[in-house]
Parts: structure tokens; C-alpha cells; sequence
């Protein structure tokens, strides 16, 4: 539950904080992260995984969810830019992994996870302005969270899918919206 839970905080970060707040708060809370996962690793025993590929997985939220909000919110000052495909990985890649747990093992890899993904990503796009282009970052956070990425400790799907679906609404937006 911990990724409901950070993907709420990066919300109420983006409704009730300015960027110049928001952002080097979730960094400053990254570089704890990555200092306790590296020299104090007992200290953040219940928000790890319980998987090997899942031992980087708080690192991995907090990066990706620093630099779209940067990227969309400073860069190109869109706020809801920024955050949804925080939502994504935050809501989506959840509801993906619980639906996947209660599957049986034969079951894991079918499309099951991907509905619930899809499911949560396109409810998550609703808080964007042009529900069509959050629609598309859903689309595209949901087909990167299929392709298991094996880039290294710190590239995993959560990173992924925000990279994936910030790039393709930023390019939409770019296209039909400037």
C-alpha cells in the first residue's frame, strides 16, 4: 500500500504546494531514501517488496515521481503534467501487482493485472485538461508496465512508466495543444 500512499502525497504536493516547495521537498525525501537504503537499510523494512527485483522499488517511485514533476510541472508548467504519470505508477502499477497476487501462478502473466492497470491509469486521467491525451499516457504507462524492463536495480517498471507515459503526453500536448 505504500505506492497508494506516496502517489497521494505527490497529489496533495501538487493541489496544495507551489513547485518551488514541492519539488525539492520530494527530493530531499528521495536523498533520505537513498541514503537509508544504502547505509541504514533495516530502517525501511515494510515499504520494501517482497521480490529481489523490488529491492530498489522505493528508489525507483521517488526519482522518476521527482523528475516528472519537474519536467511537466517547472519545465513546461503544467502541473497535472507533472503528476499524472506519478499516478500511474503510484495507482495503476498497484493495482496491477494486487490484481497479479491473486492470481494463480499460471496466471500471473495473463491480462488480468493489465485490466486493473488500465483501470485505475484511464480514472487517473480524468484530472487532466484533454482527458484524451492522460487517456493515451494510461495507455502507454499500462503497455510499459508489460515489457519488464532489465536495465538495472534502478531502471525497473516503475520508472518505466512514468518515462513512457510523460514522453508520449508531452508529445501529444506538444503536437495538438501549443
Amino acid at each position: 500500500m505504500a505506492p497508494w500512499f506516496g502517489g497521494a502525497a505527490f497529489l496533495i504536493a501538487t493541489i496544495w504546494l507551489e513547485p518551488a516547495v514541492a519539488i525539492p521537498l520530494a527530493a530531499a525525501l528521495t536523498v533520505v531514501m537513498v541514503v537509508l537504503k544504502l547505509f541504514r537499510s533495516s530502517a525501511l523494512r515494510g515499504v520494501e517488496g517482497r521480490f529481489t527485483s523490488q529491492a530498489w522499488a522505493k528508489i525507483s517511485f521517488s526519482v522518476p515521481g521527482v523528475t516528472s514533476l519537474a519536467i511537466g510541472w517547472v519545465l513546461l508548467g503544467d502541473p497535472w503534467l507533472g503528476f499524472l504519470p506519478i499516478a500511474f505508477m503510484a495507482w495503476g502499477d498497484t493495482a496491477s501487482g494486487l490484481t497479479r497476487s491473486m492470481l494463480p501462478r499460471s496466471k500471473a502473466g495473463s491480462v488480468w493485472p493489465s485490466l486493473a492497470m488500465i483501470t485505475a491509469c484511464l480514472a487517473a486521467a480524468l484530472l487532466y485538461q484533454l482527458y484524451w491525451i492522460g487517456a493515451a499516457g494510461a495507455v502507454a504507462a499500462t503497455l510499459a508496465e508489460r515489457k519488464q524492463p532489465t536495465v538495472g536495480p534502478w531502471w525497473d517498471d516503475n520508472t518505466q512508466e512514468v518515462a513512457v507515459s510523460l514522453t508520449v503526453m508531452i508529445i501529444l500536448t506538444t503536437i495538438f495543444v501549443a
